[in-house]
Parts: structure tokens; C-alpha cells; sequence
């Protein structure tokens, strides 16, 4: 079973078309949110569970949403296989998603977009959150105590139970919190989990993506346009596309849907 945690805090009716897209395409998967901004009440009429130990999170600065969900997670105990963390513009396109994770994990135990493993600033100097994380390497250093850090794309990372607990039960917190109060490190959400998963003895792999092409359908700033997402629904291995914004979302979320009902009536 997959648990998502969605990190929103804005545009609830973008939340609410989220929601339905997920149950729509993954529908045994359960859903948790992270509020991260200062509506305290923000998601409350959604009907699943918020993080409480949701706060308001700046943009570059994540670090902790995943750490705040993980560990209530386990003080609840609730049931999952597969830990997926997604931003609020990230859209589902097509059915499978869970078989897909089954099968492209086996042997992984954490998985992301667009990976990276960089031992100094030389290896991919246009990568700017790297560059910031090595000007600060001699603070993270005696914290990872790894000669490298891994990098995953922020959105749908995706983490074993087993590796969360690992990252949990031995990761020094209140070094961490020291860490990130302090850090000027952008997107540190990239490399501070995928890193402690490959530390503790965790194998990290990549979606079986094209790196060219992949990019035309999951990446930063520009959103996706329809016609890329037509081409992504019918391209494998690709279940999700990144950014889709505001009302964009809704309308692509409504035409991903009328493309699967012709699909059927046409085979």
C-alpha cells in the first residue's frame, strides 16, 4: 500500500481536485497532508488526516516536511508499503501506478526523479542546491558522515517502510533540527533523505525514465501543456507529470479523465 503525503497550503479547491485525481488513479492508497502554511484551518473539510505537526514552511526550504510526516506515521502506526511525499502540482494521468512501483522497487529501497550522486561541488556545478549544500559541507559533513550526498527531485520521492524506520531510529534529530534552523542550503529536501536512506545501507534507484524526456514532462518552473500531457499518457513508464498550477489543474485532472473514458469506448 502506498501513503502519500501532499505538502499544500494554498487554493483548496486545487487540494480537492488533488484528492479526487489520486483516488481516481491510485485508489487504495491512503493520503495524509501537510499543511504548510498559516490557515491553521486549511485542508480541515478535506476528510483525511493532517500532519499535527504541520507549520509553516518556506519555499527552498522543505527539509523538514518529510521528517514531520514520517515520524507520525509510525507513532500511529499506520499501515503502508511505500512512503510517496508529493507537492501540490503534481498530476496523476493514468492507472497502474501502484503495480508500477511494485515492480520498479524490487530490490530499491528508495526511489526519485532526475538522481545524482555528487562526491564535490566539480561533479555538477550547474546544479545550484548542490553548490549551496557544499558550501555548507563542513556543517552537514559530521551529520552524514558520507563522503557524497544523493539527490532526488523534490516531488514523488518514494521510500520503503523499512528504510523510513532505518532513517528514524537512527538519525540524531536534534542535530538535524540545529541543522535546517541554521542551513542557507536551497531545497535541501532534494538530498537530505535520499543521502541518510543510501548511509544506512539502503539501495537508491531512479525512475526508468529518459533524462531528455524526461524533463519535458517533470520539472520546475514551466507547466506542463496539454499536449505534453497527452504524449505523456501514452509514453511508459511516466504516471505523473510536474507542475501543473491553479486552475490548470483541474481542467487537466477533468481531460486526463475524458481521454481514459474515450480510450475505453474506442478498444
Amino acid at each position: 500500500m502506498i501513503c502519500f503525503a501532499i505538502l499544500a497550503h494554498e487554493d483548496e479547491s486545487v487540494l480537492t481536485e488533488q484528492i479526487k485525481n489520486i483516488r481516481h488513479y491510485i485508489p487504495n492508497a491512503r493520503i495524509v497532508l501537510y499543511n504548510g502554511g498559516t490557515n491553521k484551518d486549511f485542508g480541515s473539510c478535506q476528510g483525511i488526516p493532517i500532519c499535527p505537526y504541520s507549520r509553516p514552511l518556506q519555499y527552498g526550504k522543505l527539509g523538514r516536511f518529510l521528517y514531520d510526516v514520517m515520524k507520525w506515521l509510525e507513532e500511529t502506526n499506520i499501515e503502508y508499503d511505500y512512503f510517496i511525499n508529493l507537492d501540490s502540482d503534481v498530476l496523476f494521468i493514468k492507472h497502474g501506478f501502484e503495480s508500477f512501483i511494485e515492480e520498479v522497487m524490487e530490490g530499491y529501497d528508495c526511489m526519485g526523479a532526475h538522481m545524482q550522486i555528487q562526491h564535490s561541488v566539480h561533479d555538477n556545478p550547474q546544479f545550484y542546491p548542490g553548490v549551496t549544500l557544499w558550501n555548507e559541507w563542513h556543517r552537514w559533513q559530521p551529520f552524514f558522515q558520507t563522503n557524497y550526498f544523493v539527490r532526488y527531485f523534490n516531488p514523488a520521492q518514494v521510500y520503503r517502510r523499512s528504510i523510513v524506520r532505518k532513517i528514524l531510529d537512527e538519525t540524531d534529530f536534534n542535530q538535524l533540527e540545529q541543522l535546517l534552523a541554521a542551513t542557507d542550503t536551497f531545497a535541501m529536501e532534494e538530498m537530505l533523505y535520499a543521502t541518510l536512506a543510501m548511509k544506512y545501507g539502503g539501495k537508491c534507484g531512479e525512475y526508468p525514465w529518459n533524462y531528455d524526456e524526461s524533463l519535458q514532462y517533470v520539472r520546475t518552473v514551466k507547466p506542463i501543456s496539454f499536449d505534453e500531457m497527452k504524449v505523456a499518457k501514452i509514453a511508459p513508464h511516466y504516471y505523473w507529470i510536474h507542475p501543473i498550477k491553479g486552475e490548470s489543474f483541474t481542467f487537466m485532472s477533468m481531460l486526463s479523465k475524458q481521454m481514459d473514458h474515450k480510450n475505453r469506448f474506442n478498444q
